[in-house]
């Protein structure tokens, strides 16, 4: 929905999108799949559903990254800080 967003000109609706992504991928730990530190529900998945969640991990970050780098602000993903360090697997 996002990138539809923002391919019609829509950026500011694009930008709400892309920081609700980001929010769902946070909130649900999409980040720290695979992680060794942390011990969640999502370390236990495998398969299709892992897949999924990785996949969706990379788009969302990619996503924020191009659109940031196209608009020139800030990243709405603070990944390059301590605490939200990425242990997701390359899909």
């Amino acid at each position: 929905l996002a990138q539809y967003f923002f391919h019609t000109g829509r950026k500011l609706e694009g930008k709400y999108s892309v920081n609700t992504a980001i929010s769902l991928v946070l909130g649900t730990e999409m980040h720290r799949i695979r992680s060794d530190e942390l011990e969640t529900p999502q370390t236990q998945l495998w398969g299709e559903e892992e897949t999924q969640r990785i996949n969706a991990f990379w788009i969302v970050l990619a996503l924020n990254s191009r659109w940031a780098a196209a608009e020139g602000h800030d990243s709405s993903f603070p990944y390059w800080t301590p605490g939200m360090r990425v242990d997701t697997p390359w899909p």
